[in-house]
């Protein structure tokens, strides 16, 4: 069974959160927005070693705005789903099986609810209990329900990890009784080693190095092999479908290879994760049909860049459930667009947003893949896009913005260039994904089909004017030339004033884009707007700054 969906409400910094989750989802947010809160209460409660924990006064969301009433109560519902047809069924499954209902879907599920509350004498409740399909709490007497969590948690077992955590450097000893085994001996070995790597800068020795890895090659062959199967056998396609998107046979071809051959950096970035992993799974083993959840929070953290794509190349391998949180706009360029998660703080609630992958074409999916996803994933982040038909907009508008005083990279605009991946997938994914999102077309027959198709775009609750700058020229080059600076392209183009009494204003501005380029012919402008004053600046310019301003900080939570 996989984790399908979470409810949060009143827990720490989360007033109200719903959200569905994949086999591997990325969670986007800014600061304060919940990242943290949320994986705290999957591995408050779902973790079968803190399966004990209580809700403590600290625990109730205390909301930023004095207006807002102080949250008394706490709920916390955790839906898991079959992953195919009868995994319920399995044997390995019997022990909870009073647990499954069948939602409407007609998939089998796993309703968990986690209550807390707190009466007038400042006293705090803790609840747990199991959900009908009519969301009602399932009747069970106290030792029976107390037993019945207890297996469900032991199949559902929560990792968090991060790369901020504390090391004593303290050696790893385990009691010798825990070494009777070749398991427990290789992972005893590995976690030394992982201790060593945190805590000191020397390099492990070759004989360190190759005992680690005969050590990861026993636990990959103990975990991995055994579970899925010899790795040279052909996978048949039915048992694949069960297995997460994410993982492979030949995943684990590609994992054996590593251990075998892989650069000495690579084996021991392993030893690294593998070390942490095991730290964080202490001395409880996954059972038979357990589906860990792996947390993932801001991986990218004291990781130099190449590392970080050894590293999760590594974590894309393993066979669990993945929940990562990020800032990374280059980790961000390894997910799919629709695994992508987008949380938005509003006054009383923080809303989720994902791509519908049903409103796309797949040459769709394919450029917006190529042309942000790939080239520009730091736009992922941003709380507003300007559209931009060409490549003078994309260099010059940043700048001229800065000179009137709006950052855009402070708030979070991001100007991006719309010709190569087409106008109507992004204006499509920044609305599936809550991203305020602002259009500006020349004023030329392709810009008006531009504006039309703007237009044919916009949201039950979107004016034009909020969406739509149509400039009052052919192009930007010509709105700059009519506005005080026909000297910029004269010169670029190596002609005078006097030339202009037998060349048209396009022939001008077409010989100082063949010379300088539109880039080149950007900055002399903006460097022309910083040495003569950014009044100089046309107004619609300055209009338009300002709403993007605006429109982006009315997402700033």
């Amino acid at each position: 069974m996989r984790l399908d969906h979470i409810e949060v409400v009143g827990f720490r910094g989360i007033n109200r959160l719903s959200i569905n989750v994949h086999e591997l989802s990325a969670l986007l947010g800014e600061n304060s927005w919940g990242k943290s809160s949320l994986f705290e209460a999957l591995s408050l409660f779902l973790s079968g070693s803190r399966k004990s924990y209580h809700f403590n006064l600290d625990d109730f969301h205390r909301p930023p705005v004095s207006e807002l009433p102080i949250i008394n109560h706490i709920y916390l519902v955790f839906t898991f789903k079959e992953q195919y047809e009868n995994e319920a069924s399995q044997r390995h499954f019997k022990s909870i099986n009073d647990a499954w209902v069948v939602l409407p879907d007609r998939k089998k599920s796993i309703i968990y609810q986690v209550d807390g509350s707190v009466d007038s004498a400042g006293n705090v409740f803790t609840d747990r209990h199991f959900l009908d399909e009519s969301g009602h709490r399932k009747i069970f007497p106290q030792t029976i329900l107390k037993t019945l969590i207890n297996e469900f948690l032991s199949f559902v077992p929560v990792l968090r990890m991060g790369f901020e955590q504390s090391h004593t450097g303290q050696a790893y000893r385990p009691e010798s009784d825990l070494l009777n085994s070749q398991r427990a001996r290789s992972e005893a070995r590995i976690k030394r080693i992982f201790q060593h790597l945190t805590s000191s800068s020397q390099q492990l020795s070759e004989l360190e190095l190759k005992n680690g890895c005969d050590s990861l090659a026993y636990l990959f062959d103990h975990y991995l092999l055994k579970r899925y199967g010899e790795v040279n056998r052909e996978p048949n396609t039915k048992q694949l479908r069960y297995v997460d998107h994410s993982f492979s046979f030949n995943a684990l071809t590609r994992f054996n290879d590593l251990l075998k051959d892989g650069h000495k950096t690579d084996r021991a970035m392993l030893l690294l994760v593998l070390g942490q992993f095991l730290e964080e799974r202490g001395e409880h083993l996954f059972r038979r049909g357990a589906t860990p959840i792996l947390l993932l929070e801001e991986p990218e953290n004291n990781l130099h860049p190449v590392n970080l794509a050894i590293t999760w190349r590594f974590f894309s391998l393993l066979p669990m459930q993945k929940l990562v949180s990020t800032n990374s706009s280059q980790l961000l360029s390894f997910f799919p667009l629709s695994r992508i998660q987008r949380l938005v703080r509003q006054t009383d609630i923080i809303k989720s947003y994902s791509m519908n992958i049903t409103h796309y074409s797949n040459n769709d999916l394919r450029r917006i893949a190529f042309h942000l996803r790939m080239n520009r994933p730091q736009s992922l982040f941003a709380r507003s896009w300007l559209l931009v038909e060409g490549e003078t907009e994309t260099w010059l508008l940043t700048e001229l913005a800065q000179l009137c005083g709006y950052h855009f990279l402070v708030e979070g605009i991001q100007v991006i260039e719309f010709a190569q991946c087409g106008l109507k997938p992004l204006i499509k994914l920044a609305q599936d994904l809550n991203i305020e999102w602002h259009t500006l077309t020349d004023g030329d027959s392709a810009g008006q089909k531009y504006a039309s198709r703007v237009k044919d775009m916009l949201g039950e609750h979107d004016s034009l004017i909020s969406r739509l700058t149509v400039l009052p020229a052919h192009d930007i080059e010509h709105l700059f030339f009519e506005n005080g600076f026909e000297d910029v392209y004269l010169k670029a183009a190596n002609y005078t004033k006097q030339d202009l009494d037998r060349l048209s204003v396009s022939k001008v501005i077409d010989k100082a884009v063949h010379k300088y380029s539109k880039p080149g012919l950007g900055i002399a402008i903006a460097e022309a707007v910083e040495s003569q004053g950014a009044e100089l600046t046309p107004l619609l310019l300055k209009r338009l700054f300002s709403r993007l301003v605006g429109m982006a900080r009315s997402q700033s939570g």
